[in-house]
Parts: structure tokens; C-alpha cells; sequence
């Protein structure tokens, strides 16, 4: 009956016309607009793919320009820290349009690191989630229960785009705990009514056992995880797998050849962060960017080069919690505007190139230099002239400490020592070494040749991807 309702609701104010759909997007008000999109999308994952497929270009401008006006004003009104912002900058909300009318308005990482959650809370919160950074204290963004269904709903459509269907078994290896991914995925799946399997980053070898028992036939978790799970089934034989999605870290092309030879099957990457309330994109089966949720997000690329790359920026526009108003994210991206042969008509961001900032994205997690300061201070027998390089040997992610000795001191010491103060000092970084995700290397140089006089930068990613 429901889908009858929504049959006739659909043909009778939208139907087939891409011209009557902007009509409606431009002239129908937002609460019954809203209350038409519900009834014609529903929670249904096919159907918000379905439209997603086929929503011209035109309508989702209209959409996402009145739902960024809608959530600024809303947040200009009830959260300080996007008040202060405009009045020091002299901004009156009543004249902002977009988000080009804010200048200079931005809020960054470290606004969230640096100021108490009540500068961004516009309203009471009912769930909490922190970043896996390993920086010190972790970024934390608040959302309401509705909230993260809805981030479920649309993973779950990506997930179907991808070919998840009820019958499936999928078992999700991401961390389960402050971290938001799993829990979208697990809702995503709940939604779809697919068999799913949470199960935090268990060690390789114990999914392993179980990949035949519970007969998982789609794996989410990190790249580097992956990595690890594919070498015990190369050598012990791999289980029948329908698709793999990764993400969590860059996965770089070495490794999504050899995790797909190894399961035959194809690895797609999604693309997100704790911020974002999970899953920002998703790549289709095409594997040419990744399909934004320009639904819930409308993104900028802030000082673009000659290529189109620059810092991706993004404004949340369905959140009331805690929105983010312009968080600059630091990944580099560049917007693709050719149409995906999918047919997929939202708009696609390309792979990420890298950071603006020194945070390196790998097997160990995410790695800032303060960590490696941290990890290094007290070790005797070092200069203060140090590097960690991550580069790639194979299919492994290295961590690769090139340290300048003293005289007189023994590399095997400086070993040990580096190793237990990143197990006792940095113990999910550890956790993650002794899954197999990365591998720890050191070099060891005379004083004064790293950086040839000139004062190394303190972390570098040395991997292609």
C-alpha cells in the first residue's frame, strides 16, 4: 500500500519531467517538500538510489543552495562559535545567500580541538564520537539518534549501488569503539535487512577462521587490515567474496590489485571521517572518484591549483546537533565534472592526493610528527635531527625511523627503546603493528647527513599512489 501511495505521490507532483522536478524544488515549501520526499524515498535504500540515478543536475543545485541557507541560519542563531566568527568578521546573516558570501569564514580542526563542545552544540546531543587520531585528544562531533540513521540510510544506498542485497552476509572489521563507522554500517545493513556482522578490528587470523563458518560473502574494513587478511588467505585459500569495500586509510593501487587477485573480487573505496557522521562518498563500480552524498553535503575546494586541487571543504546540511559549518577537512581533492557511465548523477570528488597539513594516513593510523616527538624525546644516544618515512615495500605499509646516532651508541638499544615507547605511549598504534598493518624499519646515519645540513621534515610519505 505504502508503495502505491508513493507511486502516486511521485507522478502526480514530480513525475517524469526533469523541468516539473526543479518547478518543484524551486516553488513547493520546504516542510512539504520534505514531507513529499519522505513519502516518495522513504528508507527505502533502492529507491533513494533510483533517484539518485535519474535527479537532474539543476534540482540538486536548488537543493543543496536552500538547505545551506537553512542550516546557516539555524546555526547563526544557536551556536557561538558561528556567531563570534561572524561578528568578528563583520558578517550580517541576514545577507548570506552561500557560502561564498562568508570570505574567510571557516571552521578547522584544530576550532574543534581547541574550544569546549558547548561553542558548537545547538542542541542537547545523544550520541558522541571521536576521531582515530592519535595526536593527542581526539576530535569529538556530537549527533542526535535521528542523525545517524540517516548517515546509515545513505550508506545504505551506496552499499547497494554496489550490489549489497538481503541474502548477503557482511561482516564489518572497522574499529568499534568511539570510532562511527561501524555503527553506520551496522545501521546501514539493518536498514537493508542484510545479515551483518560488527565485530570492531579483530587480529586477521581470528576473522579468518570464521569467514567459512559464518559464510561472509562482503567485507568493510581499513585498507592495511585488508592487506593482512588477504596474505593468510593467499596461503590458506580464500573463501567465496561477492565485493570489498575499504576505507579508513589510502589504499594505494599495489595494494587493491593484490587484495582483489587474491579474493577475486572487486575492492571499492569509500571516503570519509568522524566528522563528516561517516561515509562522506563511495565509489561505483566505475572506480573513477568517489559519488558524493550531495544530499547531506555541499563541498568546496578552497584555493584550487591550475588542476582543479584543493582543500576540500564541507558544510553539513541535514545536521542540527552540532553542523559544521565550511570545516576545512585538509584532504586535497579536486572535483570531477565528466558524467560517471554509471549513471550515478551526483557529483564526484577525485581520489585523495594528500594533506594540508603533516598528518600521514597509513597502516599505523593516522600519524602527526608530534607523535613521533613524542615516541623519540627521551631515547639516548639521538641528535635532535630525525625523520619517519612511510613508504611501501610490496604490499606493506613501512614505518621507517632514519635516526642520527652519537657516538657510541648501539643501534639494537635505540631499537628497543623506540619500540616500548610506542606500545606503552601510543598503544592502538602498537595494536595495529601486531595485526600485521604496517611493519617497523629503522636507519641508522652518522651526525649530520640527514637533511645535508638542512633540518629534515619530520614525516614524509615516500608510497605512490
Amino acid at each position: 500500500m505504502l508503495t502505491a501511495v508513493r507511486k502516486l505521490v511521485e507522478r502526480a507532483l514530480i513525475g517524469d519531467s526533469a523541468p516539473a522536478l526543479v518547478r518543484f524544488a524551486k516553488t513547493v515549501p520546504r516542510p512539504i517538500r520534505k514531507l513529499v520526499e519522505r513519502a516518495v524515498i522513504g528508507d527505502s535504500a533502492p529507491a533513494l538510489v533510483r533517484f539518485g540515478r535519474t535527479v537532474p543536475r539543476p534540482f540538486i543545485r536548488r537543493l543543496q543552495a536552500e538547505s545551506f541557507r537553512d542550516v546557516f541560519r539555524y546555526a547563526a542563531r544557536r551556536q557561538k562559535f558561528l556567531a563570534r566568527k561572524l561578528r568578528e568578521a563583520g558578517i550580517d546573516p541576514a545577507r548570506v545567500r552561500g557560502p561564498e558570501d562568508l570570505g574567510h569564514v571557516f571552521t578547522t580542526a584544530d576550532d574543534l580541538l581547541g574550544l569546549p563542545p558547548e561553542d558548537f552544540l545547538c542542541r542537547e546531543p545523544q550520541a558522541v564520537f571521536e576521531t582515530t587520531g592519535t595526536s593527542g585528544a581526539p576530535k569529538r562531533t556530537y549527533f542526535s539518534y535521528e542523525e545517524i540513521e540517516a548517515a546509515a540510510h545513505h550508506e545504505g544506498a551506496a552499499l547497494y549501488q554496489n550490489g549489497v542485497r538481503p541474502g548477503d552476509r557482511v561482516v564489518c572489521a572497522f574499529d568499534a569503539g568511539y570510532w562511527i563507522s561501524s555503527w553506520v554500517t551496522f545501521l546501514a545493513c539493518k536498514k537493508m535487512g542484510v545479515f551483518c556482522s560488527a565485530v570492531g578490528k579483530p587480529q586477521p587470523k581470528d576473522l579468518y577462521s570464521r569467514l567459512g563458518l559464518y559464510r561472509y560473502n562482503v567485507i568493510v574494513a581499513d585498507p592495511t587490515w585488508l592487506v593482512s587478511l588477504s596474505e593468510i588467505a593467499e596461503k590458506q585459500g580464500a573463501f567465496p567474496v561477492k565485493l570489498i569495500l575499504a576505507a579508513g586509510d589510502r589504499m594505494t593501487d599495489v595494494y587493491r590489485s593484490y587484495v582483489q587477485d587474491v579474493w577475486k573480487a572487486p575492492v571499492i573505496l569509500g571516503y570519509g571521517s568522524t566528522e563528516a557522521g561517516g561515509g562522506l562518498g563511495m565509489e561505483c563500480r566505475e572506480r573513477a572518484g568517489y559519488h558524493v552524498d550531495e544530499f547531506d553535503f555541499l563541498l568546496e575546494i578552497a584555493e584550487p591549483d591550475a588542476e582543479g586541487y584543493g582543500e576540500l571543504v564541507m558544510t553539513t546540511l541535514a545536521r542540527r546537533t552540532m553542523p559544521l559549518i565550511r570545516y576545512r577537512v585538509r584532504d586535497v581533492t579536486r572535483f570531477i565534472d565528466e558524467p560517471c557511465p554509471c549513471g550515478v548523477t551526483l557529483r564526484r570528488i577525485s581520489r585523495i592526493r594528500g594533506r594540508r597539513d603533516e598528518m600521514v594516513v597509513m597502516g599505523a593510523g593516522n600519524m602527526h610528527p608530534e607523535i613521533f616527538e613524542r615516541v623519540l624525546h627521551d631515547v639516548e644516544g639521538l641528535s635532535d635531527r630525525w625523520q619517519v618515512a612511510v613508504r611501501q615495500e610490496g604490499i606493506r605499509d613501512i614505518l621507517e625511523f632514519r635516526l642520527e646516532l652519537a657516538n657510541g651508541t648501539s643501534p639494537p638499544a635505540v631499537e628497543q627503546a623506540v619500540r616500548r615507547n610506542i606500545e606503552s605511549r601510543y598503544p592502538e598504534v602498537w595494536t595495529n603493528h601486531v595485526c600485521g598493518m604496517y611493519q617497523l624499519a629503522f636507519r641508522f646515519l652518522p651526525a649530520g647527513l640527514l637533511g645535508q645540513g638542512r633540518k629534515p621534515k619530520r614525516l614524509v610519505d615516500e608510497r605512490q599512489f
